[in-house]
């Protein structure tokens, strides 16, 4: 089974809609959304890291996108 892959939109509408009700619990708001409890913790704590905007440079292990880009081109 594969895992979902979430675009930055959506991650963003699901933490600005639990730092728009901080009554509702992570985990309400989690299931309401059909994402797990640590999901969204983890983007509320990448987001406060980053002003409160998600941001994503894909996937891999690359320290800026730059890196990724050369990745890709040595290819």
């Amino acid at each position: 089974m594969t895992k979902p892959v979430f675009d930055d939109e959506f991650k963003q509408g699901v933490v600005d809609y639990a730092n728009q009700h901080p009554e509702e619990s992570k985990v309400s708001i989690a299931k309401s959304f059909g994402i797990a409890d640590s999901t969204i913790h983890k983007w509320i704590k990448d987001a406060n890291k980053n002003g409160n905007k998600i941001e994503s440079r894909g996937s891999g292990n690359f320290s800026s996108d730059e890196a990724k880009e050369i990745a890709r081109l040595r290819k």
